[in-house]
């Protein structure tokens, strides 16, 4: 019998964890293939189907075969749309050289923490925080530094803590609102305090809005507060969740034209582009029409009810109390109180990345556990499913518990 052979990998693997959302997917879709009818809370992905002028602008783009390369960073066309969309939304005047477009958001992160960030240079990430940051500063050669808010602040990180957070060696500051995965957002006097403390600093900042089209209070920009920052802010955002387009891996990157730049000059050695038809998909998304964006605000107040919903039904469950989120379409339960304690057939969960195995193997419904997001005795639960979904889900969570 041949020995298993051993591979040598890079060193920067050796601290990389896999993308825990990414690992429940997959584990749903093992499940569902043997035959289990599992409910997934898992995956950060609207349930909703792309608006039909969007997928109507692709098949078009077929029809004409637009289906060559484009340039490193996207046509023109859609980077122009975008630079207007970015201006309106930020207060700020984009060029078209100051925006390129993405395989998705996550790539537009991929690739600022890789132009900027040095060997042993600190990126400051408040915990909980979505799970590819951490591992993106990492696979860049930083050091995550992950300062922890509460629920008392409402997740949201404080100015005494960014303060106590910044060193010498500080080169990025990542802000999420509304965030994954706790709903959070940030108010304009929030946003103005940490931008005051910023301005302390040398520090870039990446500010990731990629849920800001779901937000159910009032929602304010970093630059929008603080325009100063300006020439030190990278805007983060993507088609995946106001257009219900994750499939398309369409997002982008807005900021200081020499970042920008080397953005795409990076671009150019990898991807080189997403795909050519989800990008003509995407120049209909952001150009003006009120049919879309009506289907956008329909969207949101789907969420929002299913929010309400998902928040009436925890709170039946013993042992288990919710933040009321602010935005996106996660909730993030305290489940600390079902620790430690005989759970249905006298089982019992000492973490919360037990209990969400637990929940899975037992209740057949899949969550993330909050030990992935930086925040041990949590779980994060996507409400984007429908109503039905959510009610089963929530009695089959309270049953399992006996």
């Amino acid at each position: 019998m041949t020995a298993k052979k051993e591979y040598r990998l890079a060193r920067r693997l050796a601290q990389l964890e896999p993308s825990a959302t990414a690992a429940m997917n997959a584990r749903v879709q093992q499940l569902r293939a043997e035959g289990v009818k599992v409910i997934s809370f898992s995956v950060g992905e609207p349930d909703f189907n792309t608006p039909e002028p969007i997928k109507a602008a692709a098949i078009d783009a077929i029809h004409k075969n637009y289906t060559h390369y484009t340039p490193a960073g996207g046509i023109a066309e859609l980077r122009k749309a975008i630079a207007a969309r970015a201006s309106e939304d930020q207060g700020i005047s984009y060029g078209i050289n100051q925006v390129t477009v993405t395989a998705g958001a996550k790539e537009a992160l991929y690739l600022a923490f890789q132009a900027l960030c040095d060997d042993g240079e600190e990126a400051i990430i408040p915990a909980p925080y979505w799970v590819s940051y951490v591992e993106q500063a990492k696979l860049a050669s930083a050091i995550p530094v992950t300062p922890p808010t509460t629920e008392a602040t409402g997740f949201k990180l404080t100015p005494e803590q960014l303060r106590a957070a910044l060193t010498p060696r500080t080169r990025l500051i990542v802000l999420n609102s509304p965030s994954n995965p706790t709903g959070a957002v940030y108010s304009a006097s929030e946003l103005r305090a940490l931008a005051d403390v910023i301005l302390t600093s040398e520090a870039l900042v990446i500010t990731d809005e990629i849920y800001d089209a779901i937000s159910y209070v009032p929602y304010a920009r970093l630059l929008r507060v603080a325009p100063e920052l300006a020439d030190r802010t990278l805007v983060v955002n993507g088609a995946a969740k106001a257009y219900a387009m994750t499939g398309w891996r369409v997002g982008y990157v807005a900021g200081p034209q020499p970042i920008i730049t080397a953005i795409k000059d990076i671009q150019s050695h990898t991807s080189t582009h997403t795909t050519s038809i989800a990008q003509y998909a995407a120049l209909a998304a952001y150009t003006p029409n009120p049919a879309i964006e009506q289907t956008v605000r329909e969207m949101a107040a789907a969420f929002l009810r299913r929010r309400d919903l998902i928040m009436a039904l925890l709170a039946e469950i013993p042992g288990v109390t919710c933040t009321v989120p602010d935005g996106a379409f996660y909730v993030f339960p305290n489940v600390s109180g079902l620790l430690g304690k005989p759970l249905k057939d006298g089982i019992v969960c000492q973490t919360s990345d037990e209990l969400n195995t637990y929940l899975l193997d037992h209740a057949h419904i899949a969550c993330v556990s909050g030990e992935s997001f930086g925040a041990p005795g949590y779980l994060r639960l996507s409400y984007a499913t429908s109503d039905e979904e959510i009610v089963e889900g929530m009695r089959r969570f309270r049953a399992s518990l006996g």
